[in-house]
C-alpha cells in the first residue's frame, strides 16, 4: 500500500517536472522567435501606435467639425433672412461649408422650405433628396418634403413615391399615418379613387379598432370607394 501511494506521488511529480520543462521549452521558443523578429515587432508597434494615434485624431477632428456646425447653425438661425429667399444663398454656403453634418441636413431642409414658399418646388427637390437618402435622423422629414416638392412641381409619382418612402422608414406610427395620408390624397388628387381606396386599407390594417383617427379613414375610404365605382 505504501508502495503505492510512493509510486503515485513519483508520477505526480515526474508530470509536474514535463508540465514545467515544456513552458519552459515554449518560453524559450518565444524569445527566440523574438529576437529574430525584432524588426518585425518594432515596425508591427509603430503602425498600430500610428492607426491609434491617427483614430484619436480624427475623432478630435469630427468633434471640432461638429461643434463649429453647431455654433455657425445658432448664428444662422438669428438672421431674420435666412427663412426668406434672400437667405438661400447664406444656407447654400452654409450647407458648402460643413457638408456632413446634422445641422448641414437641417439647412437643407431650410433651403427646400424657402425654395417651396418661393414657388419654386423645382428647385427644392435637390436637397430635400439630399436628406432622404442621407440615412441620417431626418430621412423621414426629408422624403415628406421631397414628396411636397414633386406635388408642388406636378410630378405626382414621383411625390408618391416619395410619401410611401417616408412610409417605410417611419418608426412611429403617427408618422407612417401622415405619409400615407399624403399618398392617398395625391392619388385623389388624380382621380386615381382606387388607388387612394388601396391605400387607406394598408392604414386601417394598423390602426386600432374604434379609434377617431380609423373612424376618420373608414370614412375616407367609403368615399374613395364609391367615387371608384362611379366613375
Amino acid at each position: 500500500m505504501a508502495s503505492s501511494t510512493a509510486a503515485a506521488r513519483s508520477r505526480q511529480a515526474h508530470s509536474a517536472l514535463n508540465s514545467d520543462d515544456a513552458v519552459a521549452m515554449r518560453a524559450a521558443e518565444v524569445a527566440a522567435w523574438a529576437r529574430r523578429n525584432t524588426r518585425t515587432i518594432i515596425l508591427a508597434a509603430v503602425l498600430l501606435g500610428a492607426v491609434v494615434l491617427g483614430l484619436i485624431a480624427w475623432k478630435m477632428m469630427e468633434a471640432s467639425k461638429r461643434n463649429q456646425a453647431a455654433a455657425a447653425f445658432l448664428t444662422l438661425q438669428q438672421d431674420p433672412t435666412v427663412v426668406t429667399a434672400a437667405g438661400a444663398p447664406k444656407l447654400e454656403a452654409f450647407i458648402r461649408a460643413h457638408g456632413g453634418t446634422l445641422e448641414a441636413d437641417e439647412a437643407r431642409m431650410m433651403l427646400a422650405e424657402v425654395r417651396l414658399r418661393a414657388n419654386q418646388p423645382k428647385q427644392a427637390v435637390q436637397p430635400a433628396r439630399q436628406v432622404a437618402e442621407g440615412g441620417g435622423p431626418m430621412a423621414i422629414q426629408g422624403a415628406m418634403l421631397l414628396g411636397d416638392a414633386h406635388f408642388q412641381a406636378g410630378d405626382r409619382a414621383a411625390a408618391i413615391a416619395a410619401y410611401e418612402r417616408a412610409a417605410e422608414q417611419a418608426d412611429l406610427d403617427m408618422h407612417r399615418y401622415d405619409a400615407l395620408s399624403q399618398a392617398a390624397a395625391v392619388h385623389e388628387s388624380a382621380g386615381a379613387h382606387a388607388q387612394a381606396a388601396k391605400v387607406y386599407e394598408r392604414m386601417l390594417a394598423d390602426m386600432e379598432k374604434g379609434s377617431d383617427r380609423r373612424t376618420y379613414i373608414e370614412m375616407r375610404l367609403a368615399e374613395a370607394r364609391a367615387r371608384a365605382g362611379g366613375r
